[in-house]
């Protein structure tokens, strides 16, 4: 297919880092391509590590894998609130079980390990979480991007054109298929008028498990 023909699932969560979310969205609509920022929910805004906010195109729940050809995550703290979340895992697994391209940077390792896709794989990330790609049974490689069949991935925000270049190749040597419509979508541009602020609220009443969340401010 041309990557003009392609549907991108981009992953969102609270305290991701800026340019591994929003440049990927942007150059995937420069290519022609369809970005879908994928999160929990709708109804709610996420913040980046420093406060940009982001609001989820459609719900995981609302997806599966099939709708889309390749997906993309990004690294800052996100990963960590992404592989919290069960359908998030699943759809992690799923599109690499499907041998759909998948493509993490930075603390996108942390969900990868999670979802256990990395084991017999070469594979690289933010050298902080080197040891956790490693126990999690790939060979962790110090290179900018690392390619290892469909399963792209990268360190820093400086490799994002090599990453980029690399998922539009990708998407240039898939195959077509047939995908379902997607649900409706709710708008997420890339402007904002007010910071989004990151809080935490207890899970339900008494409960000690507190989840992050983001308003503007």
């Amino acid at each position: 297919m041309k990557a003009s023909d392609a549907r991108v699932a981009v992953l969102v969560e609270n305290q991701y880092q800026e340019l591994e979310l929003w440049y990927p969205v942007l150059r995937l609509r420069e290519a022609g391509a369809t970005p879908v920022i994928v999160g929990p929910a709708t109804n709610e805004v996420y913040a980046s590590k420093l406060g940009y906010p982001a609001v989820a195109n459609v719900a995981i729940g609302d997806v599966t894998p099939e709708h889309f050809d390749a997906v993309v995550i990004p690294g800052g703290f996100s990963p960590e609130y992404l592989r919290r979340n069960p359908a998030m895992v699943e759809f992690v697994k799923k599109s690499v079980a499907d041998e759909k391209p998948v493509a993490a940077i930075c603390h996108a390792g942390w969900l990868l390990a999670t979802a256990e896709v990395v084991a017999g794989k070469r594979a690289t990330s933010v050298a902080t979480i080197r040891d956790d790609v490693r126990h999690a049974g790939a060979t962790w490689v110090d290179e900018p991007v690392v390619l290892d069949g469909k399963l792209l991935t990268a360190q820093l925000p400086n490799d994002l054109p090599a990453f980029m270049a690399g998922v539009l190749e990708f998407l240039d040597q898939a195959e077509p298929a047939d995908r379902p419509d997607l649900p409706a979508t709710q708008p997420s541009p890339a402007h904002y008028t007010r910071p989004a602020v990151l809080r935490s609220r207890a899970a339900g009443p008494g409960s000690a498990n507190y989840r992050a969340y983001a308003e503007l401010a």
